[in-house]
């Protein structure tokens, strides 16, 4: 069993060189859950992996059975809702901008699978295999609340709170 799938272990990845845009060890980087307060802040400059931390220990937190709920204003944690464990074209395809593939001289299948091939790659590199990935598409529900708008599960706080009729 590897470090961080021991309850309360959280895997935030490895030590990385940007110079040679490899990780330098195989000694994961892992942060002890039991320091997590009762609710948490991420700041930091544009760019400085805040939404990467923050996906990362969200997913940690799934998988350990720890319940969460994130406001994103922005909207950058939609993605956590996009968990494709089989990693193949098929799972991808129907994400993949037809206009973009063409542009790239490819069909849109191609593309799906080149993406594909290169999440694969990328997430093996990185130690979180299909397994993996589908052991936190299976811990929990993950729904996203959208007040205004359909593009998720609708919430209108304010009519709620309306008198009942008489």
């Amino acid at each position: 069993m590897r470090d961080y799938e021991k309850l309360g272990a959280f895997y935030l990845g490895r030590r990385f060189d940007l110079a040679s845009g490899k990780a330098l060890a195989d000694e994961p980087i892992l942060y002890d859950a039991k320091d997590l307060c009762t609710h948490a802040v991420i700041v930091g400059m544009t760019g400085s992996g805040k939404t990467g931390l923050a996906v990362s220990l969200l997913e940690e937190a799934a998988i350990d059975g720890i319940p969460v709920i994130a406001i994103d204003p922005k909207g950058d944690l939609g993605n956590l809702l996009l968990t494709f464990p089989a990693l193949d074209a098929d799972s991808f395809r129907p994400w993949i901008d037809e206009a973009e593939a063409t542009r790239r001289g490819r069909s849109a299948d191609d593309e799906a699978k080149q993406v594909a091939d290169r999440w694969r790659a990328g997430l093996a590199e990185w130690e979180q295999p299909p397994e993996r990935i589908a052991q936190f598409a299976g811990s929990c529900e993950r729904t996203i609340y959208t007040p205004g708008s359909t593009a998720g599960r609708p919430l209108g706080l304010l009519r709620s709170l309306a008198a009942p009729p008489p």
